[in-house]
């Protein structure tokens, strides 16, 4: 019993680990909508 909660601890760890480094990859790569589609002529706040 011990074993698998250590396992699913672990496995939850490196889940929540895995997504905040995509997240984070993800932000830095693709512009948003907003950056991508402006022109000069129009206003975002």
């Amino acid at each position: 019993m011990v074993i698998f909660m250590k396992s699913v601890l672990i496995g939850g760890i490196a889940a929540i680990v895995i997504a905040i480094a995509a997240g984070a990859v993800l932000n830095s790569m693709n512009p948003t909508a907003g950056q991508k589609y402006s022109t000069s002529s129009t206003r975002l706040n």
